[in-house]
């Protein structure tokens, strides 16, 4: 059938142009790379691809486009091709459409544009390895009815099928109970030789011990459900994690039992969650940044609205902090915003979140107050933290702040309705003299 393709969709050409530069450039050995300047091009262009006989591996598409969004194509095309693994671009972090792609696409992934190259070509190659993991077990189910379909209960052409594969292969019965296993399997569970038809048993018990506690029930499902389609992670108490596939396999249009594939994809994880965490962090505080603490927010606000307790968002901005970098250089203003985000810290409760808005602005989440008086507290606190100079590289320095509150529900009972208000009162806080906190008032003016 030849090879398979990815198609990239985006109504830019620059944009367009550079994400087929950087997918041909890593994977243009073994996947064809298309690309689409419209939804409705793409449409025509998967259809013309599937009748050349041609497999798409995956799309990746821009989501805001003119005519045809990604949110529409992204559904249709699972419509249209549900086993095609789906990426979608998006520029801003708006939950509920994404979600309903998640929901109603199969989404796989979504990346946040600008992309970091790396971030894309990881995600890209994880979603292949996907692809061909799928597709091996396909193949795979395919030889299975087929050794089935000539040997009955003979097991030795699956046998030599099991250890041709680099994964650890589990076969089941309906029942659940273990036919057969590959050596790659007791390799990775750390296993000596062992029976299927004498141990199986002592193989069950064997991977529980070293699997966490929350994960065992997981692993107890797939016997229990060995005629299904499922797919998880296993997380062992060394840390490593493994992902598994549960196919069903049939014999003569019946259902026979399942064939679980792990694989180790301990690094692969561990990268994950690192470029997920750098995504939603501040490089140099490690504070949450916009968009996590907006998500932040978002929960929060839903929380409130079936308590009692207020919230406050707070806009804290560091009084004069330009003229260090002006005067001392940026390598000691980097240093003197790490030493006040410390003191900051330290002033906060556990539910409380603090993110970095940028430059020497903060911006705070204060879930479970009770009044006013309890934002007002805390304020206090902020600014008095950081009364005492600070040591930084030799030079004895002084930094004050200036806060502004929004109140849930007074000023606001939204996100961007409650950040602006505590803007707004942050620019009354400057103009009173800075070094002080304004709960914001209907009698404020807005910033110019």
């Amino acid at each position: 059938m030849g090879r398979s393709t990815i198609v990239c969709v985006d109504d830019e050409w620059t944009i367009l142009k550079s994400l087929g530069s950087q997918l041909k450039r890593n994977f243009g050995k073994e996947y064809d790379i298309e690309l689409a300047s419209s939804g409705e091009e793409a449409l025509a262009l998967c259809a013309e691809l599937r009748a050349e006989g041609r497999t798409i591996a995956l799309i990746i598409s821009d989501q805001q486009m003119a005519g045809m969004n990604g949110d529409a194509l992204l559904i249709q095309l699972h419509w249209l091709y549900p086993k095609t693994l789906k990426i979608m671009l998006t520029g801003q972090a708006d939950a509920d459409s994404v979600g309903n792609v998640v929901n109603q696409a199969a989404l796989y992934r979504y990346i946040r544009k600008p992309w970091d190259e790396t971030d894309l070509i990881l995600t890209t190659t994880e979603a292949l390895r996907r692809f061909q993991q799928e597709k091996q077990l396909i193949e795979q189910n395919e030889i299975l009815r087929a050794v089935n379909a000539r040997l009955e209960s003979s097991l030795s052409l699956l046998l030599a099928t099991l250890e041709a594969t680099a994964d650890g292969i589990l076969v089941l019965d309906n029942a659940g109970t273990i036919v057969s296993f590959n050596q790659k399997l007791l390799k990775m569970w750390q296993l000596a030789q062992l029976n299927p038809m004498k141990d199986g048993e002592y193989l069950i018990n064997a991977v529980l011990n070293q699997l966490i506690e929350s994960d065992r029930g997981e692993f107890q499902t797939i016997f229990a459900e060995a005629s299904s389609d499922k797919n998880g992670y296993l997380r062992l108490k060394n840390g490593d994690i493994f992902e598994y596939f549960l196919k069903p396999y049939q014999l003569a249009g019946q259902s026979v039992g399942g064939v679980v594939s792990f694989r180790d994809v301990t690094q692969a994880k561990q990268t994950e969650e690192i470029m997920q965490h750098r995504a939603l962090h501040d490089p140099l505080t490690n504070l949450p940044n916009r968009l996590l603490f907006d998500q932040r927010l978002s929960t929060t606000l839903k929380a409130t609205d079936s308590t009692s307790n207020f919230l406050a968002v707070m806009f804290l901005d560091l009084d004069r902090f330009k003229e260090v970098n002006d005067t001392l250089g940026h390598a000691i203003g980097d240093d003197l915003l790490q030493h006040v985000v410390k003191r900051l810290l330290f002033c906060l409760r556990e539910v409380d979140t603090i993110a970095r808005w940028g430059g020497d602005e903060f911006v705070l989440l204060l879930p479970q107050i009770r009044s006013r008086d309890d934002a007002s507290e805390i304020a206090a606190r902020l600014i008095a933290a950081l009364q005492p100079e600070f040591s930084i590289q030799g030079h004895r320095l002084r930094v004050t702040a200036s806060i502004g509150i929004a109140l849930y529900p007074d000023a606001g009972t939204d996100n961007r309705t409650l950040l602006q208000n505590a803007d707004i009162a942050l620019y009354q806080a400057k103009k009173s003299g800075r070094n002080n906190y304004q709960h914001y008032s209907t009698d404020f003016s807005p910033r110019t």
